[in-house]
C-alpha cells in the first residue's frame, strides 16, 4: 500500500515497512503521554494559561514531534546514525501523545473530577441541591457520601477545594472508588469510538479521499530523507516556512513580555465587539468576538475557498439573523450552559441529522461489507490492517453501547432513555468528525446534548428527576464540551498511519496503553494540586467554579420548574435540514456556487465564536494568493502558513514554561 503522503518517486525508510512499533518508540511515547498528563494539569489548571488540549490538534504532541525531529535526532546522529528515531517510529510517538494529551483535559480528567467532586462542596442550604436530587446520586458515583447530611462526613470535599495542612495525608482512598466507577465508563466509550473509527475509516480516508488539514503538517515536518532530522526535511529548511514561524513568535513574545514589562508594546489580538453595539437591536447580536489565532489563519489557508468562506459567512448570516428577529419582537433564549440562541441551535440540529443520513448514505457499501464480515467472514473483504477487525467493531459497538447504557442504568437511568441518549450522542460526535476531517476545524462542539433534544421533544420534566440527574453527570463529564473527545484524535492516527505504514492493529494496543497512563497520571496529579493548592480557590475558575456550578444549577432548575416541550424547537429543526438539503443540491447543481452547507452547519457554535474571524483572514489572503500568484504562488505560501501554525504553538508552550519558572498566571495566548 503506498503512502497518501509519499511524493512520486520517493522511497520509503525500509524500516517503516515493517510497521514501526519498536519497543524504544512504545515506551518512549509512554513516558511523553505520562509527562504530558502530569504538565496539563499544571498548566491548565493551576497556571490558568493556555490550555495544553483545547483542540484536535494539542499542543503537546505537536511540540515533541519538532524536538524530537529538530534536536534529539540531530544530536543522535552526531553520535551514531543507527540510534535516531527512524520515520514511522516517530508517527508511534506523535499518535500516541495525539489519543493521550486529550484525556487529561477536555477529555476526561478535567471535567470528571470537578463535577462530582462540586456537586458536595458548593451544595448550599440556599440552592437546596442536596434537598432536590440527592437522593437520586448513587453513592459509587461521588467521592462523598450522598445519603448523609452530617457536615463532617463532607470534610474531604472541603479540603480538595480549599487544601489541607502540608503535614496532612491526602484521603487516596475516597476517590478510588468513583473514579475506577467512571473509568469503566470511560474505556467503554473509547471503545466504542475506537469500532466507529474502524467502521469509517477506509470510507473516509480510502475511498472519498477527505483531506485530514489537521494531519498535514505533523507529516510535513517527519518528513524526511535518510537523515532522520531536520537536515534532511525540506519543510525545516524552507525560508518561508520560517518566515512564518518568525512572525507569530514575534507577535506572541512581544504580547508576552508586556505582561513583565509593559513599557514594551501590545498588540491587540482580541476585541470584544459587542461592546460598540449599545442600541437596540444591535445589542441582540449575543457574542461577537473578533479574534486572531495564527494557527487558525494556518489552517484555513489550507482549505477549499468554498469552505473557509462559508465558516465565516454563515456566522455572520446568523449574527444578522438574530439582531433581525429581535428586531421584529421575537425574544431570544439560549441553550441551556451555551452562547447560542435556541432557534440558531435547531437549525444546526437539522443540519447535522442531514449530515449524517447523507454519510450514512455515501458509506452505505463499507456498512455493508463491515456487516458481511461480522457475519459470513466475507473473503472478499480485507480487514487485516484495520485497528479492528470488522468483526470486533461490529459487534464491539453493539455490545459497548449495551454496556454503556447498562452502565447508565446501574446509575438510576432508564435503560431504554439510555440507548436513544447514545444514539444522539453517536449522531453528534459522527458529524463533529467529519467537520474536523473534512473541515480542518481545530476544535468542534455542539450546542445541544441529549437532554436538550428530548426536552424540546417531550419536556425534560416527563422522563422524571432519577434520569435527569444520571443524564446531567454523564453529559457535563463525557458529552457537554467536545472539543476533547477522541473519535477525531483516533480518525486522524489512522490516516497518518498510511504515511508511515504503521501496523494498525498493533498500534492500537499502544494506544490502549497511552490512555491508561494518562489517565492514571492525571487523576493522581489533578487530586494532588486539589489537596495542595485549594482547588476552588487558586485553580481554574471554570473547571473547578463555573462548570459544576452552572451544571448543578441547571439540573435543580430542571427538576424543581421543568420546561414543558417546545414544539418551536422542531420547526428550526426542520428549517435547518431543509435549508441544509438546498444548500448541497446548489452546490452539486452548480460549480458556481459559493456555499458550503458544512458552513451552515457550525453555524454559530462556540468554535466559530472564536475562530470565524481567522478563518475569514485565512480565506482573504488564499484568495488574494490564488488570483494574482495562481497555484504556483498557493504551493510557494503553503510553508509560510504552515509556519504560522508551528509558531504559535511553540510560543504557547514556551511561555507556559517561562510562567510556571517565574509565577505568572492567568496569560493565554490562543483559545478559550
Amino acid at each position: 500500500m503506498a503512502a497518501v503522503f509519499q511524493k512520486p518517486g520517493e522511497q520509503m525508510p525500509l524500516e517503516t515497512t515493517t510497521g514501526g512499533l519498536s519497543f524504544r518508540a512504545v515506551f518512549i511515547g509512554l513516558i511523553c503521554v505520562g509527562l504530558t498528563a502530569f504538565v496539563t494539569p499544571y498548566s491548565d489548571l493551576l497556571l490558568r494559561g493556555t490550555w495544553m488540549a483545547c483542540s484536535h490538534l494539542p499542543m503537546a504532541p505537536l511540540l515533541v514531534f519538532g524536538i524530537l525531529i529538530l534536536f534529539v535526532n540531530t544530536a543522535l546522529r552526531r553520535i551514531s546514525p543507527q540510534w535516531c528515531l527512524r520515520q514511522a517510529e516517530l508517527y508511534v510517538v506523535y499518535i500516541m501523545m495525539l489519543v493521550g494529551a486529550l484525556v487529561p483535559s477536555f477529555g476526561i480528567t478535567a471535567y470528571l473530577i470537578p463535577t462530582i467532586s462540586g456537586a458536595n462542596y458548593y451544595a448550599t442550604p440556599e440552592n437546596k441541591w442536596v434537598e432536590t436530587f440527592y437522593r437520586h446520586i448513587q453513592p459509587w458515583m461521588v467521592p462523598f457520601d450522598p445519603t448523609s447530611n452530617d457536615p463532617t462526613a463532607q470534610l474531604s470535599m472541603k479540603q480538595f477545594y480549599e487544601g489541607i495542612p502540608p503535614n496532612q495525608a491526602i484521603p487516596w482512598s475516597i476517590w478510588i472508588r468513583p473514579l475506577a466507577s467512571w473509568s469503566i465508563f470511560g474505556f467503554g466509550l473509547f471503545f466504542v469510538w475506537m469500532c466507529l473509527s474502524t467502521i469509517l475509516r477506509r470510507q473516509w480516508v480510502d475511498n472519498e479521499k477527505l483531506p485530514f488539514p489537521l494531519v498535514q503538517l505533523p507529516v510535513e515536518m517527519a518528513r524526511q530523507g535518510d537523515k532522520f532530522c531536520w537536515a534532511g526535511n525540506p519543510f525545516f529548511r524552507s525560508r518561508a516556512m520560517w518566515f512564518g514561524f518568525a512572525f507569530a513568535t514575534l507577535i506572541h513574545s512581544m504580547n508576552a513580555l508586556h505582561r513583565y514589562y509593559p513599557s514594551i508594546p501590545q498588540l491587540v489580538l482580541f476585541v470584544d465587539l459587542h461592546q460598540y453595539l449599545v442600541t437596540f437591536p444591535w445589542n441582540q447580536v449575543g457574542v461577537l468576538w473578533l479574534v486572531v489565532h495564527f494557527s487558525v489563519i494556518g489552517f484555513s489557508f489550507l482549505l477549499s475557498s468554498e469552505l473557509s468562506f462559508s465558516l465565516w459567512f454563515f456566522f455572520i448570516f446568523f449574527k444578522g439573523l438574530e439582531v433581525i428577529t429581535a428586531a421584529h419582537g421575537m425574544q431570544h433564549k439560549e441553550m441551556p450552559n451555551y452562547p447560542v440562541a435556541e432557534f440558531a441551535a435547531h437549525q444546526m440540529l437539522g443540519a447535522f441529522l442531514v449530515f449524517f443520513c447523507y454519510m450514512v448514505y455515501l458509506s452505505r457499501k463499507q456498512i455493508a461489507d463491515v456487516a458481511r464480515k461480522a457475519f459470513t467472514a466475507a473473503r472478499d473483504v480485507d480487514d487485516s490492517n484495520e485497528s479492528l477487525s470488522y468483526r470486533t467493531a461490529f459487534f464491539g459497538l453493539l455490545l459497548g453501547t449495551v454496556f454503556l447504557s447498562g452502565w447508565c442504568h446501574l446509575a438510576g437511568m432508564s435503560f431504554p432513555l439510555a440507548l436513544i441518549s447514545f444514539a444522539m450522542f453517536y449522531l453528534i460526535a459522527i458529524s463533529l468528525s467529519r467537520f474536523v476531517a473534512e473541515g480542518g476545524l481545530l476544535f468542534v462542539q455542539a450546542p445541544f446534548r441529549p437532554s436538550d433534544l428530548i426536552g424540546s421533544i417531550a419536556g425534560i420534566g416527563s422522563i422524571g428527576a432519577q434520569n435527569i440527574t444520571t443524564l446531567t453527570f454523564v453529559e457535563r463529564i463525557f458529552i457537554f464540551d467536545l472539543r476533547g473527545f477522541l473519535m477525531p484524535s483516533l480518525l486522524d492516527s489512522m490516516k497518518m498511519t498510511d504515511a508511515a505504514r504503521l501496523n494498525r492493529r498493533k498500534l492500537t494496543i499502544a494506544l490502549v496503553l497511552a490512555i491508561i497512563v494518562a489517565v492514571i497520571v492525571s487523576y493522581v496529579t489533578v487530586i494532588w494540586i486539589g489537596y495542595r493548592q485549594g482547588g476552588g480557590v487558586n485553580l481554574s475558575a471554570w473547571f473547578f467554579n463555573g462548570s459544576p456550578i452552572s451544571c448543578f444549577d441547571t439540573l435543580k432548575e430542571r427538576i424543581v420548574t421543568p420546561r414543558p416541550k417546545d414544539w418551536s424547537g422542531a420547526t428550526f429543526t426542520v428549517i435547518g435540514a431543509a435549508v441544509t438539503m438546498l444548500l448541497a443540491y446548489m452546490r452539486v447543481t452548480f460549480s458556481w456556487w459559493p456555499l458550503h452547507p458544512m458552513g451552515y452547519a457550525m453555524g454559530p457554535s462556540w468554535p466559530m465564536i472564536q475562530l470565524w474571524f481567522s478563518i475569514m483572514v485565512g480565506w482573504s489572503l488564499k484568495t488574494m494568493i490564488l488570483r494574482y500568484g495562481g497555484m504556483k504562488g498557493f504551493v510557494r505560501a503553503r510553508p509560510f502558513f504552515l509556519g504560522l501554525v508551528l509558531g504559535e504553538f511553540a510560543m504557547a508552550g514556551f511561555w507556559l514554561a517561562v510562567n510556571a519558572l517565574t509565577d505568572v498566571k492567568d496569560f493565554r495566548i490562543f483559545l478559550n
